[in-house]
């Protein structure tokens, strides 16, 4: 058994760097058996410190080291004799790390489930703070919610213990979007990344309504609050992916106003009032309507993907990602390999609204629309192309109506790749109504050249 252990920082650990790119790392050490000396502690290579003296066991010592720089770190403590400098105890924790913490919030497709194969492997300098309060290195899955230390967690399971150990031995699915996304964002910025696990699947906005903070752990919002608090208090951002359960009548007509307080809530608690905030446009998704009552309703699965466009252009530092071209593992949950590409999207928008530094153009954007004089031709101007867009013989994925009933035509590639053609066989009336990617399981293939499609948007007036 050690003689001194330092009980914090654990290895994996990450500490949400400040504006210079510093932190102060905490810790506490304990003494476990009685020895007469000088207590000391250092961060990598620096100087020893002296944080106390010992001459009995069970003696604990808290401090903090200050200002320690962006990257990976040991910790060591030592006792020594102080007449004659012997270090009579010695211990070390490695790595731990100063960078970059993101939540990663919302329903099951936030947690991940995909199936358990050909995962995005582990990398140091990537971790996460799964539920139970524990730091390790990023692995999937990223999700154990029966483990949480908050109740609202647990749902109805009568033996905890046993559903874990189940759990534990019998899991299958889990694989998510939070291990591509911090790798990637750690190749190109060389700053640590620390997820931070609070999503849970099934649930709604108005689970996750700040108004309920006060519930603590017993609140999805209250336990995203006290971890928030746990991991330092602050943090560089969110991640979300979270809309399945609002998409029916009863719902989505809140689901705007409800997001956006989300969004509002958690920029006020966590004392940043331009956090940045990345979210995913719902997925497709396989199932017979009126299999489950009430649930999903198309065209309430197609207003709350309209609403999530939206709101990218309501508040400041927000961006959505598409996932209408995404597989998936069952009826709604994404797979493996396109949760891996999700994860990446969301790099590329955090690049640019987190770091300052863009690589990608967001994706292809509808901009606008103008017909020809005799309205039997649609061009669609596009914002946000990477390079141009993907040569296809024919693009899918639109509908258009006059008065509900659908009109006919044919979509194709401009020849110059930068804009979406729309030909009629006769004049089009007026005022028809376009959409792009509705209905549950749309057939998209408008794409650029970095195979980021076109977003779901409409009915737009044209």
């Amino acid at each position: 058994m050690p003689k001194i252990v330092i009980e914090e920082p654990v290895p994996h650990r990450i500490f949400q760097r400040n504006s210079d790119d510093r932190a102060d790392i905490s810790f506490s050490l304990v003494v476990m058996e009685a020895f007469q000396g000088k207590v000391e502690i250092r961060i990598s290579d620096s100087s020893w410190q002296t944080v106390g003296r010992v001459n009995q066991s069970l003696e604990r010592f808290k401090d903090k080291i200050e200002s320690v720089a962006v990257g990976q770190h040991f910790v060591e403590a030592r006792i020594i004799h102080e007449q004659t400098g012997e270090v009579l105890e010695e211990t070390r924790i490695d790595p731990i790390f100063v960078g970059d913490l993101w939540l990663l919030a919302g329903q099951s497709n936030m947690e991940g489930c995909g199936k358990l194969i050909d995962c995005e492997q582990p990398q140091s300098g990537v971790s996460c703070f799964y539920f139970g309060d524990r730091w390790d290195i990023a692995v999937d899955p990223l999700s154990w919610q029966l483990e949480s230390d908050d109740p609202v967690h647990w749902g109805d399971t009568a033996d905890r213990q046993k559903a874990i150990r189940d759990h534990r031995e019998h899991r299958v699915n889990g694989s998510g979007l939070g291990l591509a996304f911090g790798k990637h964002l750690l190749r190109e910025t060389g700053v640590p990344i620390g997820l931070i696990m609070v999503a849970h699947g099934g649930t709604s906005m108005t689970q996750w309504d700040p108004g309920l903070a006060d519930q603590g752990g017993r609140s999805l919002y209250g336990s995203m609050l006290r971890i928030i608090q746990v991991v330092g208090g602050k943090v560089k951002g969110c991640l979300w992916y979270q809309g399945e359960s609002d998409a029916t009548s009863a719902d989505s007509p809140h689901y705007f106003e409800r997001f956006r307080n989300f969004v509002q809530s958690l920029r006020l608690d966590a004392m940043d009032s331009a956090l940045p905030f990345i979210y995913a446009q719902l997925a497709p998704v396989f199932i017979t309507l009126g299999t489950l009552p009430d649930w999903p309703e198309e065209s309430q699965w197609n207003k709350i993907q309209h609403e999530q466009l939206r709101m990218e252009s309501e508040l400041e530092r927000i961006r959505l990602v598409p996932a209408i071209d995404a597989k998936l593992d069952d009826f709604i949950h994404v797979s493996t390999e396109s949760l891996r590409e999700i994860g990446r999207r969301m790099a590329w928008a955090a690049m640019e609204i987190a770091y300052g530094r863009p690589m990608v153009r967001s994706g292809p954007r509808l901009l606008g629309t103008s017909w020809n004089r005799a309205r039997t031709e649609l061009l669609l101007d596009l914002a946000g192309v990477n390079g141009a867009l993907r040569p296809v013989d024919k693009v899918f994925g639109f509908r258009l109506t006059s008065e509900g009933a659908p009109v006919p035509f044919e979509a194709c590639v401009s020849d110059d790749r930068s804009q979406i053609v729309l030909r009629f066989r006769a004049p089009a009336p007026e005022n028809c109504e376009l959409c792009h990617g509705s209905g549950l399981n749309p057939v998209i293939n408008a794409r650029d050249e970095l195979g980021i499609p076109l977003v779901v948007f409409g009915p737009i007036l044209v």
